[in-house]
């Protein structure tokens, strides 16, 4: 029996990629474009027929009429990076114009993006997965209130310094008539400030609305997206594994030992691929999911939680914890909190003979502050911006298994309590995470 994917099957894969809501583009190890997303085509106003083939930089150089243009210096560190370390590279917000179809210029773009190594089972880069956000319109948004601010200021300063200098009234009628001729200059200015900020203040809310009917389509999409990757891709995958386990079952002994490893970093690749889907899938819901506020005893659900995560834990993991302050939020994301963080514990610490971990509590005003430790491996603060990002790593999957979406989840479940979240390491000595909440009133 032979372990086949159909060419149908590589084309539902295709159209499936093509057709993702986000902005993706797959770049091969030299930035040739090798495959691009749907929405990112649209985003950047190219077509996949002109894109696919050519250099990175050759489709999207530098705007040449912006003295200050680095987009294709920046992104071309963040690659090279990422070829170097093998790891994910998140950049800050970019200014990148990107050229109009009909050649006559540049449109301004802001893009907050992202790149990620894809590798074969030898960690060699097959390809660069490139992620981006088009922020544009909250640039420009902000922008123009900034500019709005800037206009009222000087208006005010002229009315104030220029027509608001009268001459001091006296028995000359000339006086008087100069008297109130400034009043009605300034009076006018005033009017024509106010009529600009309506102005301006009209558009802005007519972008707002813009905005928020892009975000809701975009919400469907990401609705329909998820329907698609919870089921048409499970079936190949479970096609992929299905296949795989029979052979095992059936040729097994007609294999050699490399036989026998490959076909076991199939099923392993594919359950990984498994819990990946089921991730990511949670982490889309939690942005839509209704809070359901409620008591949390706080003690109880970190108790618990350490429970689950020792429970599959390769060693034997001690915990210190110090009575914690209720709170009050959403106990079933809460108790996600709880186990995320501690699974990271006992899961970075499995290498320590005396794997400990500590969790306490406190109160400050109206902020509950819980900060969990570790004596484990620890991550490199230099990476830091990474740490809560969906797929970012720190530390090899050979290392330390997973997926990259907890912290993320964790992220997310905090922000939307009202909470923040943040951490210290050194490597090789552990790690420090410490999230907030509002305190109940």
């Amino acid at each position: 029996m032979t372990l086949q994917v159909s060419t149908k099957e590589i084309a539902n894969f295709q159209l499936l990629f093509e057709s993702v809501p986000g902005l993706f583009l797959v770049l091969l190890p030299d930035f040739t474009i090798t495959a691009v997303s749907d929405a990112y085509l649209q985003a950047t106003l190219t077509r996949r027929e002109q894109i696919v083939g050519r250099h990175l930089f050759d489709v999207f150089p530098d705007n040449p009429d912006d003295p200050n243009a680095d987009g294709v210096a920046n992104l071309r560190r963040s690659l090279e990076r990422v070829l170097e370390t093998r790891m994910p590279d998140a950049m800050a917000m970019q200014k990148y114009d990107v050229p109009r179809p009909d050649g006559t210029g540049f449109e301004e773009r802001y893009w907050s993006p992202s790149n990620f190594p894809v590798m074969d089972a030898d960690r060699n880069i097959l390809y660069i997965m490139h992620r981006a956000e088009d922020i544009t319109s909250y640039v420009l948004l902000k922008k123009n209130r900034d500019e709005l601010g800037l206009l009222h200021d000087e208006l005010k300063k002229k009315v104030c310094a220029d027509e608001l200098e009268l001459p001091e009234l006296t028995d000359d009628i000339s006086a008087g008539n100069q008297h109130l001729h400034a009043l009605n200059r300034a009076l006018k200015l005033e009017i024509l400030a106010r009529s600009k900020l309506e102005e301006a203040n009209r558009e802005l809310t007519r972008e707002l609305k813009d905005n928020i009917e892009k975000l809701e389509a975009s919400n469907k999409e990401m609705e329909s997206f998820s329907y698609s990757v919870s089921h048409d891709l499970r079936a190949p995958l479970r096609a992929v594994d299905g296949f795989a386990r029979m052979l095992e079952e059936d040729v097994a002994d007609q294999l050699d030992d490399e036989g026998r490893r490959k076909l076991q970093v199939i099923r392993d690749n594919t359950r990984n691929m498994g819990r990946l889907i089921d991730e990511l899938l949670e982490f889309s819901r939690l942005g839509r999911k209704e809070l359901n506020y409620g008591h949390l005893d706080m003690s109880a659900l970190a108790q618990a939680a350490f429970n689950d995560a020792a429970s599959v834990a390769v060693n034997d993991t001690t915990l210190s914890l110090s009575e914690l302050p209720a709170a009050r939020g959403d106990i079933t994301l809460i108790k996600q909190v709880w186990f995320n963080l501690l699974s990271n514990a006992c899961k970075f610490s499995a290498k320590r003979e005396q794997a400990h971990i500590t969790v306490k509590g406190s109160v400050e005003g109206d902020v509950l502050t819980y900060t969990v430790s570790d004596n484990g491996a620890g991550f490199d603060m230099r990476y830091y911006n990474k740490l809560f990002g969906v797929f970012q790593r720190l530390h090899r999957v050979s290392e330390f298994e997973g997926t990259g979406v907890g912290l993320a989840i964790v992220h997310r479940i905090v922000t939307r309590h009202g909470g923040k979240i943040w951490a210290e390491g050194v490597v090789g000595e552990g790690a420090v995470f410490h999230f907030t909440l509002p305190a109940a009133t």
